[in-house]
C-alpha cells in the first residue's frame, strides 16, 4: 500500500469506528480493553469493531515506519 492509502484507509476505519463509538456510547480504545479482558459477549457489532480497530492500529503502525 502506498502512504496515500493508508492514510485513506485510516479515514474510513475512523468513520466506521466513529459510528459505533457513538452507538454504544464507548471510545474505542476503552471498548478493545473491556472486549480483551472477557468484560463484553462476541456480538456480531463487538467482533466487527475489534477488528477495525485492530486494522486501524496496523495501518496507523505502517504510517509511522518510514
Amino acid at each position: 500500500m502506498t502512504r496515500e492509502q493508508i492514510i485513506l484507509d485510516i479515514h474510513g476505519l475512523d468513520v466506521e469506528l466513529a459510528a459505533l463509538e457513538k452507538q454504544y456510547g464507548l471510545l474505542s480504545a476503552d471498548f478493545y480493553h473491556l472486549y480483551r479482558s472477557g468484560e463484553l459477549e462476541e456480538s456480531h457489532d463487538f467482533i466487527r469493531w475489534v477488528g477495525l480497530y485492530e486494522v486501524g492500529l496496523a495501518r496507523r503502525g505502517a504510517l509511522a515506519t518510514p
